[in-house]
């Protein structure tokens, strides 16, 4: 049997194959089958990854829009899980360094800082928030009253000294002419 080379088209692309006459056993018909269907399947797949990386400035693009459809929605699941892991990396390497630093002397004079900052429990945030809550109304009492009273005694005095100018000193027993 001679092998001679014929074109057919699959998918737009040319694919070669040998030539096959009638008189041939059914095995052969049968590999030129699969050889087309995995050409084929080959050159979809090639398509359909290439939609699905850049939908929007890919040239040849699936025929059915069911195709598209799904290669579209698994393109936005994917980038939604991409991201998702990035923000979960983001977040444990911002762990990793906090730990780090936390090891260190420094961390360990921040540490009451820290806690007051963001309380790690419901209960230290409840906590936190009364003493708060207490200190900013005793401090705008303790104002109030401190304000109402005169503030302190030297106050009063310090707003005079600034207000008047200074004497002019006067010596005792000189002549004015």
């Amino acid at each position: 049997m001679e092998d001679e080379l014929t074109t057919n088209a699959v998918g737009g692309k040319i694919a070669y194959m040998p030539h096959v006459s009638s008189r041939s056993p059914g095995g052969d018909q049968d590999a030129i089958a699969v050889e087309q269907q995995g050409n084929s399947a080959l050159i979809n797949a090639k398509r359909n990854f290439s939609y699905l990386v850049s939908p929007t400035t890919s040239k040849d693009r699936p025929k059915r829009m069911r195709t598209r459809a799904l290669l579209r929605t698994f393109r936005y699941i994917g980038q939604f899980i991409l991201w998702r892991l990035v923000r979960w990396a983001k977040y444990a390497a911002v762990g990793a360094l906090v730990a780090a630093i936390g090891a260190t002397a420094f961390g360990s004079v921040v540490t009451g800082a820290a806690w007051i900052a963001a309380p790690p429990t419901i209960g230290a945030s409840i906590l936190a928030s009364v003493v708060w809550g207490v200190g900013k109304y005793t401090a705008r009492k303790m104002n109030k009253r401190w304000n109402e009273t005169g503030k302190d005694a030297g106050h009063a005095q310090r707003e005079m000294k600034e207000d008047e100018p200074e004497p002019v000193p006067i010596e005792l027993g000189a002549t004015p002419w």
